[in-house]
């Protein structure tokens, strides 16, 4: 019985569905409590998330990239940022995990790749993609700014040069901003002696913030 349910509410136009479920809120306010927890991965879902982490696993095990294979990698990983965000929309505390793993081991090809400007503008477009969906689960913006801003501190070439800008424009609540403002100015104290430019942008990342 419930396979065949579920089978023909998959077969209901997304809309329609929608609708449905709006109804049925209404006239039962006891299932309003489902409403008020995140969404969490489980089953299928759960299989999937490490399906993805497997997959970015796979990518992240290229020896090297030549400068004619770099098109086809870079399309490689946005299929692949493309698959989880949309994991994302219907499972987004899951789905930024899945982000933020892929942030944090992304530095492992970077001295595989040719050519550093493509690989660059990745690095943008998934911390962009990061800082848009956490800001839909409740205390994963502060993390996902700060573990960004570590990124962009701990990178040597440039890859996450984009990420002060990304944290000004993103649209975080004032506590954050606060928050990672003051992550931003602890980390330019650290790496005044070791890298003098990229302390003063976090100085002025600071002040932006502020």
């Amino acid at each position: 019985m419930r396979a065949e349910l579920r089978a023909r509410l998959e077969s209901w136009p997304r809309e329609r569905l929608l609708d449905f479920a709006v109804e049925q809120f209404l006239a039962d306010p006891q299932l309003r409590h489902v409403l008020d927890g995140p969404v969490e991965a489980g089953g299928a879902d759960a299989a999937l998330s490490r399906r993805l982490r497997r997959a970015i696993d796979e990518a992240m095990g290229v020896q090297y990239v030549d400068w004619r294979e770099v098109p086809s990698y870079i399309a490689r990983l946005e299929r692949l940022l493309g698959d989880i965000r949309s994991f994302a929309e219907g499972y987004p505390v899951e789905g930024v995990a899945v982000l933020r793993y892929f942030v944090k081991v992304l530095p492992r090809v970077f001295d595989s790749i040719a050519d550093e400007d493509e690989l660059a503008l990745f690095c943008a477009q998934l911390a962009r993609v990061a800082l848009g969906l956490a800001a839909r689960v409740a205390g994963a913006a502060r993390t996902v700014a700060e573990e960004l801003l570590a990124a962009y501190v701990a990178d040597e070439y440039g890859r996450f040069s984009e990420v002060p800008e990304l944290l000004v424009e993103a649209e975080l609540p004032a506590d954050v901003r606060r928050e990672v403002a003051a992550a931003a100015e602890a980390l330019a104290i650290q790496v005044t002696r070791r890298d003098s430019h990229k302390s003063r942008e976090l100085g002025s990342l600071v002040a932006r913030l502020r």
